[in-house]
């Protein structure tokens, strides 16, 4: 099986956001502690005697490391908690045994249409391994919106590769389960990291954000993170849909990458 490994990045939920990142790395601080700090000068006195303290010795590690997996448990409580949260469409209550069986028709402006069962693209070694950073626009101070995970499932440019869209083809479209449907410039897919995600930490994504299958987006809006995909359509718009994270999109953040500060919390 063909598998990738990468390290990707970003903000989720109102506007989840995966951008590619170096690969994660831990930096720790020596054993040793440092030299002691030079006593610091005496405060000016203001109307009465002040005293800076300081530590006569300071010793400590710190680790840090992209590639730590959030469980799936920290999945549910930080991304699940309405249908339309780090997800666009109603949430469809399927069996977890359909997911293999689960189909995604590749249409329209095209060479080679077909339909594959996400059994299929494993089979045909389309799918990647990937680890995922994600943090919601809305996050506090805390963090607690943030997870890492390892999801597996197949970019769509890999699917595009096999369907062959002709040179007319502009826009792309993902129809779900209800419906619901995202439409996307497709020079805007073929420019970023664009997965249709099955599993996350190696199980059904039924067991953590919900659905059988779901489009992520590096960089985007979580509201073009279609799940529960049943069929992608490439057309030939005269003109095609914006692009998102333009002001004609309607989904831009002022403050990137720093909007859980701006959102999230109260400042003093």
């Amino acid at each position: 099986m063909n598998e990738k490994t990468r390290k990707i990045a970003g903000v989720a939920g109102s506007a989840l956001m995966l951008t590619t990142m170096g690969a994660g790395a831990v930096t720790a601080f020596a054993d040793e502690a440092p030299a002691a700090p030079e006593p610091a000068a005496a405060a000016q006195e203001t109307g009465a005697a002040a005293e800076l303290v300081t530590a006569s010795e300071v010793q400590g590690t710190f680790g840090f490391t992209q590639g730590a997996l959030s469980s799936l448990d920290q999945v549910q409580k930080a991304f699940k908690a309405a249908n339309y949260l780090c997800g666009a469409g109603e949430m469809v209550e399927v069996d977890p045994a359909m997911v293999g069986d689960w189909a995604i028709v590749v249409k329209g402006e095209v060479q080679n249409p077909y339909v594959a069962t996400t059994d299929e693209i494993i089979e045909r070694e389309l799918n990647e391994n990937v680890v995922l950073g994600c943090s919601c626009a809305g996050n506090p101070a805390d963090g607690a919106a943030s997870v890492n995970v390892e999801v597996t499932g197949a970019s769509v440019v890999s699917l595009l590769d096999a369907a062959r869209p002709t040179a007319d083809a502009n826009t792309i479209v993902f129809t779900s389960a209800d419906g619901y449907e995202v439409a996307l410039p497709l020079t805007y897919i073929e420019q970023r990291y664009a997965p249709i995600v099955f599993a996350v930490n190696g199980s059904p994504l039924i067991d953590s954000v919900g659905g059988v299958n779901q489009l992520w987006l590096g960089s985007s809006s979580a509201r073009y993170f279609a799940r529960n995909i049943v069929s992608i359509t490439l057309e030939a718009r005269q003109t095609p849909p914006p692009a998102p994270g333009t002001p004609e999109a309607g989904d831009t953040y002022a403050n990137l990458p720093n909007v859980g500060v701006a959102y999230g919390g109260e400042i003093a």
